[in-house]
């Protein structure tokens, strides 16, 4: 994701609290020991004043380490032992479950969490700036580049604001300036003549790039040579993405520089960054006609047994489609396409609708249904927010019933009374409904493993979720997989991976089906 590589900065730089020597870790690349370090400093600091803030940092490290579980407990120990104000504690919350909600690919949940941080009455100014940056990573994901653009040129502007933390602005704005020219490289690969066919880029509700369009790598290798960033791990981005820019222009010695970041990655434990970088580096090779280069750096990936079929596989299926395609293997390059294809039209319609919901969230509408129209104004509150945080297995009435100031015996009795279920009753039911759509959506040959869903929607225990859901739905979550009708896509043997791409390219089709 666009967000792996800057998060551990911006969330250094936006904590309130920092044991001494992470920061300087963290500004010179070496992810894994600052992970380490505050790994010791939770064990120590037991729950004095800060250390919900050091907890929180160090469940942020876990998070890009892929190490989801660690993470989601690390921010339940934050929360517990922060002595912080019921506003303070209310932003965090909402701030945690976005970014666990981003890195589980729960868009609309991480839009709903970052767009309340970021109109927060009173919220800090970094703070405000991190939530932003989470905003910028859901757009990107959703592969909406221009508003990514749009969303850059804000938060610069909260950054020119910074005049009162002058130790930290130059970080700030340093850290702005190499995102801008990363996204000018992140255009011109995902809009280069030569990928015309990744569709999911080319979509209708995705302007041209303007201003942001420029040849790879000029804007970093303009950086680096007028020294306008000094921050090692920066540094080291702009290396990168030079180097990528001088791949795409088919200086085929540019490899050994991208490998060596890519050892980089792996030596600080940074997987999801890994998988990610592997991608750029292929599509940069495809644009360069050097096939052979992408298969190599794509390593195992090329070897999956079984490509998923949801929004992290994107990449992954174009890649090895275009590979096979260049390597004379048609069919299964063909078989491959298809399937990417699918997954770039699911995609789409998700990420129109979670656009939607976000700008719902920013003109501040409510999400209203019959249920919300049976409660009283005060309690429609704690329904919206037991929604929004369905997918966290640690989500608690008294957690609900603190959002909204009453007590956990006043929520029960309000939500039975008018809803004739109890706030848990309710979360059960939600979820299992999100199950549900989940498993009958599933597209893949072997369809969607019932425990990844249950995983995704907080329910990790099997039995747990095998029982509620034929309690529920008078069947197992396996009778569902089976009762779906396969999608299917038929071609003829004379079309061409171009050719397919062109039946797709009706962009409005794609956003509003």
């Amino acid at each position: 994701m666009f967000s792996d590589f800057y998060f551990p900065l911006i969330s250094c730089l936006a904590s309130p609290s920092k044991p001494p020597g992470i920061w300087p870790k963290i500004r010179d690349g070496r992810i894994l020991s600052a992970s380490a370090d505050l790994g010791r400093v939770v064990q120590d600091c037991g729950v004095e004043n800060g250390a919900a803030y050091c907890v929180q940092l160090h469940a942020d490290l876990e998070l890009v380490m892929g190490m989801d579980s660690d993470a989601e407990e690390s921010y339940r120990q934050a929360r517990k032992i922060s002595q912080a104000s019921k506003s303070e504690i209310r932003v965090l919350s909402a701030r945690n479950t976005g970014w666990q909600a981003l890195y589980r690919r729960r868009f609309g949940t991480a839009m709903a969490c970052f767009l309340r941080v970021a109109k927060e009455p009173g919220v800090d100014l970094p703070r405000r700036i991190e939530a932003l940056f989470g905003t910028m990573s859901v757009l990107f994901e959703l592969g909406h580049l221009n508003q990514v653009g749009c969303m850059l040129d804000e938060i610069e502007l909260e950054v020119d604001k910074l005049r009162e933390l002058e130790d930290t602005r130059s970080a700030w704005c340093e850290t702005v300036q190499t995102m801008r020219a990363d996204l000018t490289l992140q255009c011109s690969l995902r809009h280069a003549p030569q990928l015309s066919d990744h569709v999911y880029w080319h979509s209708g509700q995705l302007c041209d790039p303007g201003p942001l369009h420029a040849k790879p790598g000029l804007v970093a290798e303009r950086l680096l040579l007028e020294h306008d960033i000094r921050l090692p791990v920066l540094c080291g981005r702009l290396e990168y993405k030079e180097s990528l820019g001088r791949l795409v222009r088919g200086q085929g010695d540019a490899i050994t520089p991208l490998l060596a970041h890519l050892d980089w990655a792996d030596a600080n434990s940074l997987t999801i960054y890994q998988r990610t970088v592997r991608f750029e580096i292929a599509l940069a090779s495809l644009i360069a006609d050097l096939p052979q280069v992408a298969q190599m750096v794509l390593g195992s990936i090329a070897n999956e047994s079984h490509i998923g079929f949801d929004h992290r596989h994107l990449e992954a299926l174009y890649c090895l489609a275009k590979i096979n395609q260049a390597q004379g293997r048609v069919h299964h390059s063909r078989q491959l396409y298809i399937k990417y294809a699918m997954v770039a039209i699911h995609c789409a319609r998700e990420g129109a609708a979670e656009l939607a919901r976000g700008s719902h969230q920013r003109r501040g509408v409510a999400v209203a249904d019959d249920v919300t129209a049976r409660l009283p104004a005060k309690y429609r509150r704690a329904y919206q927010y037991l929604l929004n945080n369905l997918e966290r297995s640690d989500l608690s009435i008294h957690e609900i019933a603190a959002e909204i100031g009453v007590t956990v015996r006043a929520l029960q009795n309000t939500f039975k009374a008018h809803l004739g279920a109890t706030p848990s009753e309710i979360i059960r039911q939600q979820r299992m409904k999100r199950i549900q759509q989940e498993l009958e959506d599933d597209r893949g040959g072997a369809g969607q493993k019932v425990h990844d869903a249950g995983n995704r929607w907080g329910v990790p225990n099997r039995s747990t979720l095998l029982n509620a859901y034929k309690r529920q739905f008078n069947e197992a979550p396996s009778d569902t997989l089976n009762r779906r009708e396969p999608a299917s896509l038929t071609i003829d043997s004379s079309s061409t991976l171009t050719e397919l791409c062109d039946s797709m390219k009706d962009s409005d089709a794609i956003r509003s089906s």
